[in-house]
């Protein structure tokens, strides 16, 4: 299950930049690219959405805006992480972009250069050690 961020639940929503604070989650089925769209429980909180999509069986997740705290959780769990760019778009054109394979995985090597929490100081907020 892939999972984009997302502004709301209509047909027609937008990706959203900032992965902690999405309200909402397109949850898509790669195989069958159909996809439903879910409140997200952890909103306001990097790490708990994080965690959210670790228990909704999450195996990718797509970012504009993200911190070095739920990264690190996502991939400890196992999710690939893939920025989606900083900018946001339909959510059709997000999960053809998703499907396309042509995103950039975010890892632990490159991820300094591909992580970016979107917050006015520059720095992750979301409380956690950053282990």
């Amino acid at each position: 299950m892939i999972a984009i961020p997302v502004e709301s639940q209509s047909s027609d929503t937008m990706s959203t930049k900032l992965f902690g604070n999405a309200q909402f989650f397109a949850l898509v089925d790669p195989k069958s690219k159909t996809h439903s769209i879910i409140p997200n429980e952890g909103c306001g909180n990097g790490i708990k959405t994080a965690s959210f999509l670790v228990d909704q069986g999450t195996t990718s997740a797509l970012y504009g805006f993200l911190g070095d705290g739920p990264f690190h959780l996502m991939v400890r769990e196992g999710i690939e992480v893939y920025w989606l760019g900083k900018e946001t778009m339909p959510l059709k054109k997000a999960i053809e972009t998703a499907l396309s394979q042509t995103l950039i995985r975010v890892t632990p090597e490159n991820a300094k250069e591909f992580l970016d929490p979107g917050t006015a100081a520059g720095a992750c907020e979301c409380g956690c050690s950053h282990d």
